[in-house]
């Protein structure tokens, strides 16, 4: 019998080359990104969250908001994350990789199941790691903490100075981001 699955999408960022709030834009018939996510996940596992710093969703979901709402970044969402998380193991998710799908997710699993020590499995792909795109476990919370109270806030640091499983993977469209108008319209396409 497979483990509890906890999935969180990351949907509080800026969006500034966006101009707009990308989590809130239309996609794959769903009234907004962040609900088309959402759907798509809810079959793959026990628990689907959405991450932000506030209430701006129109659908039903479990929301995790980030506990400091001055502060914008990865590293406190993840913080506030793993703080609320129900599971072990969190799959983190951003809302603009709409395209990361289902065999990629359980080769991440695979890859966490083979390599137990690892306490970060993330893709890996051509241009480089996604940590957007990872599972993380729950006992980084206090290294999480201690970098931030430092002002660390690159997942780079954390990367750098945790036990960490890449998963390569070289289909680049996988990782396509949402970030500006342009690369919006060429997904919808």
């Amino acid at each position: 019998m497979q483990p509890e699955r906890e999935a969180v999408i990351f949907a509080g960022g800026k969006s500034s080359r966006m101009g707009q709030d990308k989590a809130l834009l239309p996609f794959g018939g769903y009234s907004t990104l962040a609900e088309y996510q959402y759907r798509r996940l809810l079959p793959l596992f026990d628990r689907v969250s959405l991450s932000a710093k506030g209430d701006k969703f129109p659908f039903d979901a479990p929301r995790i908001y980030d506990q400091d709402s001055d502060t914008s970044s990865p590293m406190v969402a993840l913080a506030s994350v793993l703080e609320q998380a129900q599971h072990e193991v969190v799959f983190v998710l951003s809302v603009d990789m709409p395209f990361v799908d289902t065999p990629l997710i359980e080769r991440l699993y695979s890859a966490h199941a083979d390599h137990p020590d690892a306490r970060i499995v993330l893709a890996a792909s051509p241009q480089g790691t996604e940590p957007l795109c990872a599972l993380y476990r729950r006992d980084l919370l206090p290294q999480i903490t201690a970098l931030l109270e430092r002002g660390e806030h690159r997942m780079r640091a954390l990367l750098k100075e945790t036990a960490t499983m890449k998963v390569p993977c070289d289909r680049e469209k996988v990782f396509t981001n949402l970030n500006t108008p342009e690369e919006y319209r060429a997904a919808r396409m």
